[in-house]
């Protein structure tokens, strides 16, 4: 029966994980030691199992994968729950997600079943969640946004920019061929063919030249790295014209993902954009999720999983193109009542299916169910 969990407050720190899991009755621990190297850290490993033994710890829980709380997990014999909240993840390259005390829950399906095939023990398709009741308060500490804009995009346009000197000593055919790749993948909404276009010769080659290699603690595989490469640039490429493209007609205004005010911008903004990373082959972002909890109202490209969970034009409205998207926002900035209705619809939702107190017992109660039939 896991009663006592420690909660790495790492680089995904969300606060509302442990306050829901203390509502629910546990003990929690929350544990942010910082590290030098993620496999590499003997010190950071020991000071984590002693706080392991001291606090009686039945289970290890953090947003995002840390290959040295699942070392120490496997030291111990203890269940390491990896929330995966983002993609591309580097460390899930790691070779330690072999590990059998690692539960993987994995917000993109596409992306879990990768990480099933690869032969990870304990892989669950696991969507996202987000607790309302939080974004509430704070939006009722904050007041209100003086200027309200028309069209708010929260987030960096270049997320992990792809520097110049990466692609020098690459041939002028592999750099074509490359932007051939992400003129046509961003075009395509709801299936991702990068993998499939940079078949097996090029990656090697470009991996060296690029300066993208990694060390043997991670597995060998040049075909997802220089996909998920590409698929950065792709995704830096596309969102920089979605705000252009905007921009021309309406009033578009950029906020960073650490503006104190997020949720009142949500909630105030008339249409908040959402551009998913090209990496994100099916699963529902967070920033969606955030969005509608914060009663928004969301423009999203289109996702298989947000189609799955989400009516569109009634809890959440897709976009399949720039055009589309332009289309659809103007109606809606003209047609109020509307655009209130589907904020509405969509708050409603995440507060009944993406509860984070739901979505925490849920994940609980999967690791309790295998460590009983193990025993």
């Amino acid at each position: 029966m896991i009663n006592n969990i420690l909660i790495y407050t790492g680089r995904h720190k969300d606060a509302s994980i442990a306050d829901n899991l203390k509502m629910a009755g546990y003990r929690c621990v929350e544990y942010g030691e910082r590290f030098e190297d993620e496999h590499n850290d003997a010190q950071f490993v020991m000071k984590l199992i002693y706080q392991m033994e001291s606090e009686d710890i039945h289970l290890v829980f953090s947003r995002g994968y840390y290959p040295l709380l699942a070392t120490a997990c496997e030291m111990r014999k203890i269940p390491y729950a990896s929330w995966i909240c983002e993609l591309p993840h580097e460390s899930l390259m790691s070779k330690t997600v072999l590990y059998r005390h690692n539960y993987l829950f994995c917000f993109d399906s596409i992306y879990a079943q990768w990480l099933s095939d690869m032969g990870c023990c304990h892989v669950f398709h696991f969507p996202l969640a987000v607790d309302a009741d939080a974004f509430a308060r704070g939006i009722q500490e904050a007041g209100k946004i003086v200027e309200v804009p028309d069209i708010s995009y929260v987030g960096d346009l270049n997320s992990g920019e792809r520097e110049h000197s990466d692609m020098e000593g690459i041939s002028e055919y592999y750099r074509g061929y490359i932007s051939g790749i992400e003129e046509a993948q961003i075009r395509v909404y709801g299936y991702n063919f990068v993998k499939e276009m940079i078949g097996n010769e090029m990656p090697q080659d470009i991996l060296q030249k690029a300066g993208l290699q990694r060390s043997d603690m991670y597995f060998d595989n040049p075909v997802h790295d220089v996909a998920d490469w590409i698929n950065q640039e792709i995704t830096n490429k596309e969102r920089s014209r979605v705000v252009e493209k905007l921009s021309e007609r309406y009033q578009v205004r950029l906020y960073s993902d650490s503006a104190s005010n997020r949720p009142v911008l949500f909630r105030d903004s008339k249409i908040n954009i959402n551009v998913t990373p090209r990496a994100v082959e099916a699963g529902i972002p967070q920033k969606v999720l955030d969005i509608l909890a914060c009663g928004g109202f969301c423009i999203s490209n289109y996702q298989t999983e947000i189609a799955e969970y989400f009516e569109d034009g009634r809890e959440i409205v897709m976009y399949t193109d720039l055009e589309d998207l332009v289309q659809k926002a103007d109606w809606y900035l003209h047609h109020d009542a509307e655009r209130a209705a589907i904020a509405r619809a969509g708050h409603n939702k995440v507060k009944e299916a993406f509860s984070m107190r739901g979505r925490l017992a849920e994940l609980i109660r999967i690791i309790e169910e295998d460590l009983e039939w193990k025993e």
